[in-house]
């Protein structure tokens, strides 16, 4: 298909594809009103609620094009959609102790402002900083949204200490901030973990469930979305489209194909496939047509896949394939009994599913195919190795967001690896670009304990910035650098490291926090205390100042008022 076609159905198409509705795509959004509606009381009358539904059912899509707006249209305060992202812009070893998942929420919520203002800071203080009364000093309610909790409740070695932290803190603010309504997207077979956490805390809440569309919802709403296109004849077409999502084809019977119907429509699917045949110029949606764009569709998600894991293609393809063939058990996950792959990783299996073509199996062990409306065309591209469709080059900016997303799922000897890998690309990357990714592997290297490796790629980093003339970059990185060199041992290059980002930090309470907190793993407690008590003088939200104030207060009248004092 046109490169060109395919840009111009994305600009003014009536499907979206396999991404998710969002908030410029509402007047495309359609056959949710009642959920919508649920969805809006739940989070309007009670303090934490919980969306889910299995992975692709459009729970991103209800909360960005429907319950947002609907809210924002009433005059309601709605904080941006928060996601889980790592961000190197600002570097781990800043402050280390902070969670970085916190970081990455308060980032997402607050994306205008972030890295300068605000990474030392906890959710309650953060919330605390965005409250407001009406003329009757009544707080006024505050909408928050954490969309996809799964980084919360998976990661390749288990959640983690970081991970369930941040829901125990985003718990903690509730009942500390009235005014707070809470909602958090997660995927069904993850429900059940989340509910014990939450039970643990005590925190009532409200489950909203959304599940797959009714068939005559889903030609409703695709009729709608047609003619907003200016599409002929919408209803017809929309007919013939859904009718062609649902069957699902039976094996040859006397001469003849036998075929089913699905009692529901995939939301996910029928975007999808809408999506490509409209690309293609057509509205006929037949069999072969649907079976040779998903065919097409398959192939190139599964070299987008392997590009992502830097796998063969053959390993994702035939792992799809065992999970179709295992029916309603599924294909073992990674480390199962028998399965013994090192390539085969859990972080793979995640992206199969976050790209839509695997689901969890009956057992909830295994993974079956998504749809059995996937299965043939994926006999076809295992029968005909010609069926190839080509990605788009990657670019330096693609490579970052997926070292990043590599990092964020638990997975850093991949990030590790694309970050390299970008570096090493022809073209070059920008130094913007190329600093940011030297960073990056800066906080790998000090997370996995290497902070020798990581301060020198920091110092790179400061480098690269200072050369662009980025004062406020590199003196983020020269924190990070000093702090890393304080744990490698290496006492007086630090120390003229936090000089030298002193005299660049006065207006950033995170960064003085920073240099605080090295300084007092120094052994200078009175300096870190000077420093940190002036960064709460000017901004009593910065959180990991004032935790580290009462650690050092605390610590020094362990030691019976001996305070150790020091020049720096």
């Amino acid at each position: 298909m046109s490169r060109n076609f395919v840009g111009r159905a994305h600009r003014t198409g009536p499907f979206v594809g396999a991404r998710p509705f969002g908030a410029r795509d509402r007047h495309l959004f359609h056959g949710r009103t009642a959920t919508v509606n649920t969805l809006v009381d739940a989070w309007s009358g009670t303090r934490l609620t919980l969306l889910h539904g299995d992975a692709g059912v459009g729970k991103t899509s209800l909360l960005r094009a429907g319950a947002v707006p609907a809210l924002t249209d009433r005059g309601a305060r709605v904080l941006p959609v928060g996601h889980l992202l790592l961000d190197p812009a600002f570097p781990s070893a800043v402050l280390p102790e902070q969670n970085p998942f916190t970081r990455a929420l308060l980032a997402s919520w607050n994306p205008g402002e972030f890295p300068t203002h605000g990474p030392g800071t906890s959710t309650t203080d953060f919330l605390r900083d965005h409250e407001r009364t009406d003329r009757y000093g009544r707080q006024r309610p505050l909408f928050a949204a954490l969309d996809q909790t799964e980084p919360l409740l998976r990661a390749p070695d288990g959640p983690g200490p970081h991970r369930a932290a941040l829901v125990d803190e985003l718990l903690v603010a509730l009942d500390e901030h009235p005014g707070l309504h809470l909602l958090l997207t997660v995927r069904t077979e993850h429900l059940a973990d989340l509910r014990r956490m939450i039970a643990a805390h005590g925190t009532d809440h409200t489950e909203v469930r959304v599940g797959a569309l009714p068939p005559d919802s889903a030609v409703h709403a695709t009729a709608r979305a047609l003619d907003t296109a200016g599409v002929r004849r919408p209803l017809p077409v929309a007919e013939r489209l859904v009718e062609e999502v649902r069957t699902v084809p039976g094996p040859p019977a006397r001469g003849a194909d036998t075929a089913a119907l699905t009692e529901t429509v995939d939301p996910a699917l029928l975007q999808t496939v809408g999506a490509l045949l409209y690309a293609e110029g057509s509205d006929a949606f037949a069999a072969d047509d649907v079976d040779h764009a998903l065919a097409v569709h398959l192939s190139l998600v599964l070299e987008e896949v392997a590009a992502e894991h830097l796998v063969p293609r053959d390993l994702p393809h035939a792992w799809l394939r065992r999970a179709a063939a295992a029916g309603g058990p599924g294909a073992p996950p990674p480390a199962a009994d028998g399965v013994r792959d090192p390539d085969l990783t859990w972080g793979l299996v995640h992206t199969l599913q976050d790209r839509h073509l695997v689901a969890p199996g009956a057992d909830g062990t295994g993974y079956r195919l998504r749809h059995p409306r996937l299965a043939r065309p994926l006999a076809d591209l295992a029968a005909h190795p010609r069926i190839e469709a080509t990605p788009e080059p990657w670019t330096i900016a693609d490579r970052v967001v997926v070292a990043r997303r590599a990092h964020t799922r638990g997975e850093p000897d991949l990030a590790g690896e694309h970050a390299r890998r970008a570096l090493r690309a022809t073209p070059p990357p920008r130094p913007r670009e190329r600093a940011l990714l030297t960073s990056l592997l800066g906080d790998l290297a000090f997370e996995r304990g290497d902070p020798a490796v990581a301060a020198a790629y920091y110092a790179e980093a400061a480098e690269l910035l200072e050369a662009g003339g980025d004062g406020t970059g590199v003196a983020r990185l020269l924190v990070a650098q000093s702090s890393s060199r304080l744990q490698a041992g290496q006492r007086a290059a630090a120390l003229d490291g936090l000089r030298a980002a002193a005299g660049r930090v006065h207006g950033d309470p995170s960064l003085r926090t920073g240099i605080g907190q090295a300084l007092w793993r120094v052994g200078q407690s009175q300096s870190a205390l000077d420093v940190l008590d002036s960064v709460l003088v000017g901004d009593r939200s910065a959180s990991e100042a004032r935790r580290t104030r009462n650690r050092i207060r605390a610590e020094l009248t362990s030691a019976r008022g001996l305070t150790p004092r020091g020049s720096w």
